[in-house]
């Protein structure tokens, strides 16, 4: 048995002891990728829940699915993971459930709601990163970000938002990766909206690229922006207010501070570069991981800020974001979505140095 399978069972025999349980169903995909490591129970792509589920109990696992979905995810999936298996023929999966129950006996939580089971939320037990989990992270951070300024430095003015997308989704497949949030939005949709699904509107003269991409079970978000002029002042000006917020919410979210901490830096840093109110027209991010986030913050987050721990904040001005995902440690906070190559601006926060992507004028 690996040692990350090891810690992560541990954390659930802890959780079963204190919630006095005797097994727990995971069928969120979520969930299952986080305990396995990064396998896929899921068939299509939309759903929070698995088309399987594990069971785990204090000393046995089992893969719990239908005659369909046993055979990939045994051979594939979980093949280095000692399974026990509850299978059914899949015009009976719906009794997989009752299955599960008579095999474990006792209290079972689940993490979504089945009649006879616990409901429980599990996603505290994803924290902190484990080594492994950190590795393949920081993997997924460098090849989305090498590919978002790959199709960055090819987009020609002309092109359609959907254009861009599926340059990007074809990238990220190829590469075993998921597009969980393409966000592609040309010149005025960048103002007038702070979520631009994609449309057949052709860039002319300024593009934002915002990605959630999933690897391992692990989701990665970034924004980046092209113009293909020297950007006008006010604009300049509203880019280098958003990064400057960005700095502060990276600065202080460091080990020991809350969440509301680095969200409170943020917020100051909106008065200070005087678009105070810009914060109430989109939520600032958070934690993520395994979630693209686990929550919004907020004033009132007082969750403790841990090492190994992931977070996307995602500050907007009208017109402009600034967003990339960073892993806590002992000391600062480690970005893992840059690219040594793209512009910068070197902001000063919390007395630090934070270096935050700029504008890439073509």
């Amino acid at each position: 048995m690996n040692k990350e399978l090891e810690i992560k069972w541990e954390r659930i025999r802890k959780f079963l002891r204190a919630n006095r349980m005797d097994g727990l169903l995971l069928n969120r995909v979520s969930n299952f990728a986080w305990f396995t490591g990064g396998a896929n129970n899921f068939v299509a792509l939309h759903t929070d829940s698995g088309a399987s589920s594990i069971l785990i109990t204090a000393k046995k696992l089992y893969l719990v699915a239908n005659n369909i979905e046993a055979p990939r995810l045994e051979t594939e999936e979980l093949k280095k993971i000692p399974c026990g298996k509850i299978v059914l023929p899949w015009y009976k999966d719906d009794l997989l459930f009752e299955k599960v129950r008579k095999l474990a006996g006792g209290t079972i939580g689940c993490d979504r709601q089945v009649k006879g089971f616990v409901p429980v939320d599990i996603d505290d037990l994803h924290q902190p990163l484990v080594p492994q989990e950190i590795a393949r992270y920081r993997k997924l951070g460098r090849d989305v970000s090498t590919t978002v300024s790959a199709i960055c430095r090819k987009i020609i003015p002309g092109m359609t938002e959907t254009e861009i997308a599926g340059l990007l989704s074809a990238k990220f497949w190829k590469q075993g990766y998921i597009p969980v949030v393409l966000l592609i939005a040309a010149d005025k949709r960048i103002c007038n909206f702070r979520h631009p699904i994609a449309t057949e509107a052709r860039v002319h003269n300024y593009v934002m690229i915002v990605v959630c991409v999933r690897g391992w079970g692990l989701i990665l978000s970034m924004t980046r922006l092209v113009s293909f002029k020297k950007p006008p002042a006010q604009l300049a000006k509203k880019h280098e207010a958003v990064c400057t917020v960005d700095a502060a919410f990276i600065a202080s979210t460091v080990a020991g501070n809350r969440v509301n901490d680095a969200f409170k830096a943020g917020i100051a840093a909106y008065r200070k570069t005087h678009f105070a109110d810009e914060w109430k027209k989109h939520h600032q991010g958070g934690p993520t991981g395994y979630a693209t986030r686990y929550y919004r913050a907020t004033f009132s987050t007082h969750t403790e800020i841990e090492p190994q721990q992931a977070f996307a904040w995602n500050p907007s001005i009208t017109g402009t974001k600034s967003e990339d995902t960073i892993i806590t440690t002992d000391k600062e906070p480690v970005i893992i979505s840059e690219d040594t190559k793209w512009p910068k601006k070197e902001i000063r926060a919390n007395g630090k140095i934070v270096a935050r992507p700029d504008i890439l004028v073509r």
